[in-house]
């Protein structure tokens, strides 16, 4: 039977660590928008940590942990972590995170249900709302009135959500009525200021009492743009469990907390954090797939070829080629000066000549050709995700060419990563491509 989560209580972060970045630190970072994502399109992992880490473990982690989004307590008197428990929150600390490719969960932590129980020896003694509901959606709006100021300072811009954090309560019909109050309350005001509300609560608590409005079609009941469910059950997805139908807040809506308390490792680096998955925006949608000359390049295998083949795996030998300045016709025919080309380019390399004909190696050195961005994770995507995926194949690992980071290329990543002698992390940084452009082989 499954049971009900538990009350949250945040618990400050523990940092050690000596692991030196230097050489980490001088991977190029990915252009990103103007504005941090809050969390913006995505579907991956992430993890939220009572204090904001220093800018080394988030480095470490960026390149070396499944996370993409961080949980950041920004507002809201009830904070374990507030203002000047946190050293490293800044808005230039979110600059420089968001343009190393972080997103981030922002959190409020203000009053908390009418049947709250604070625990007595806490050094924060939460505030609860009133159980009167006018009063209570005045508290409401004035909580997103904070928020809305807090997104601003840290530069986060029209369309953000920020996330009201409330507690686990022993459920009741008055206390559900503030509740739902003051959710209604805070999700008008972030929408009239341009912003989306999210509501963070037990499955058990506001998230079971929300979905029971939203079933029962409560009148004037203003549905929260997100649902964060606090469900420890140690399953990375976005399921409601018991708590929350699958048919609402359906549309990449959900973040779900599936692990909370622990010390993670990642670079030296030790955190207490909570554990994500997220579901939100549009979801991670993959790029157009690129094809430079117009032609393919996404195939399911790209075997050996020689003088005298024909077809689209010539022509995408042919612009890759191109693409690298060698003098090649793209018209699909294997003629002399594709092979010529073929063993120029394994010069280039040090690699002698195969009397002009490619070979897995060949394939994945050119498939791989290209830029390095900072790090590739679950779910990310864009050219230099289809790039990964094809090159992957002939370097003889199975995954779906479908520009998504998903579940099968993290798997051949880290077996790639195994295999030439790395670290079996799941992420793509510039030692995995150093290797692919090298056209070392994954098996």
């Amino acid at each position: 039977m499954r049971v009900p989560s538990p009350t949250r209580v945040p618990v400050l972060g523990v940092i050690a660590g000596t692991l030196g970045l230097a050489a980490a630190l001088l991977v190029p970072s990915t252009a990103h928008a103007a504005d941090p994502q809050a969390p913006g399109d995505f579907t991956g992992y992430g993890f939220d940590a009572c204090v904001a880490p220093s800018q080394k473990v988030m480095d470490a982690w960026n390149l070396r942990s499944p996370f993409t989004a961080i949980g950041i307590y920004i507002s809201g008197s009830s904070r374990y972590c507030g203002d000047k428990y946190q050293p490293n929150l800044s808005k230039s600390w979110v600059a420089t995170n968001a343009s190393n490719g972080w997103r981030f969960i922002p959190i409020h932590v203000g009053y908390q249900s009418p049947c709250f129980k604070n625990n007595p020896s806490s050094r924060v003694q939460k505030k609860k709302m009133s159980s009167t509901v006018s009063t209570a959606r005045s508290q409401g709006a004035s909580d997103a009135n904070e928020t809305i100021a807090a997104l601003k300072k840290y530069g986060f811009g029209s369309g953000s959500v920020s996330y009201l954090d409330l507690e686990y309560y022993a459920r009741s019909t008055s206390c559900d009525n503030a509740v739902l109050e003051f959710s209604d309350a805070w999700t008008e005001t972030l929408h009239d200021a341009g912003y989306k509300s999210g509501v963070y609560s037990s499955g058990s608590a506001a998230i079971a009492a929300i979905d029971a409005a939203d079933k029962a079609g409560r009148k004037g009941f203003t549905r929260p743009d997100h649902l964060w469910i606090a469900w420890t059950n140690k399953k990375a997805d976005t399921d409601g469990g018991p708590y929350l139908r699958d048919t609402v807040w359906a549309n990449h809506q959900r973040i779900h907390q599936y692990e909370n308390g622990i010390n993670v490792t990642y670079g030296g680096y030790t955190v207490n954090i909570d554990r994500d998955f997220l579901d939100v925006g549009k979801g991670s949608v993959a790029s157009k797939d690129p094809q430079p000359c117009n032609v393919a390049m996404s195939f399911s295998s790209y075997p050996r070829l020689d003088q005298g083949a024909t077809g689209s795996r010539v022509s995408a030998l042919q612009c890759l080629l191109k693409e690298r300045g060698y003098s090649v016709t793209v018209n699909g025919t294997f003629g002399a000066s594709t092979s010529t080309a073929i063993d120029a380019f394994r010069k280039s390399l040090g690699w002698g000549p195969t009397s002009g004909h490619t070979t897995n190696p060949t394939w994945t050195a050119l498939l791989s050709a290209g830029s390095k961005p900072r790090v590739l994770k679950r779910g990310s995507v864009g050219e230099a995700v289809w790039r990964l995926q094809r090159a992957l194949i002939p370097a003889g690992l199975s995954v779906t060419v479908n520009g998504v980071y998903d579940t099968k290329t993290v798997a051949a990543v880290k077996k790639y990563r195994s295999t030439n002698g790395l670290t079996a992390y799941e992420t793509t940084e510039s030692s995995v491509w150093a290797l692919l452009q090298r056209g070392k082989p994954g098996v």
